[in-house]
């Protein structure tokens, strides 16, 4: 789990990220980054409840995506000081359990926010 301080939590901050932030977006998941003067990155997951009707599927994304960006903070490979919100779609959901991980491994890079 990801600590605290490298969370966006507040309502109004993930609102400024979305509204300011620049945007990267594939047809299963959009991107917003914006610069922070924290010092480190922070993120959040947005699944809507129009992805599944499923609680649980909402959830394993959600999971899947934050672990990927945990990894990126912890092993220092997203250096970059961006807030960063991940939304995610429906067809993030075709795409298999097993390849979901690269796939958002490999779009955090198309993105330039992995070194």
């Amino acid at each position: 789990m990801v600590s605290r301080g490298f969370r966006i939590t507040q309502d109004r901050e993930i609102k400024r990220v979305l509204k300011l932030g620049r945007r990267f977006s594939s047809p299963e998941c959009s991107l917003y980054m914006l610069a922070n003067t924290l010092g480190h990155p922070r993120m959040t997951v947005v699944v809507s409840a129009g992805v599944s009707k499923l609680a649980v599927d909402r959830n394993r994304l959600k999971r899947q995506m934050r672990d990927v960006l945990r990894q990126g903070i912890e092993q220092k490979r997203i250096a970059f000081n961006f807030d960063i919100i991940a939304v995610l779609r429906a067809p993030a959901l075709k795409i298999a359990d097993v390849g979901r991980r690269a796939f958002f491994q490999g779009l955090l890079e198309k993105a330039r926010l992995l070194k």
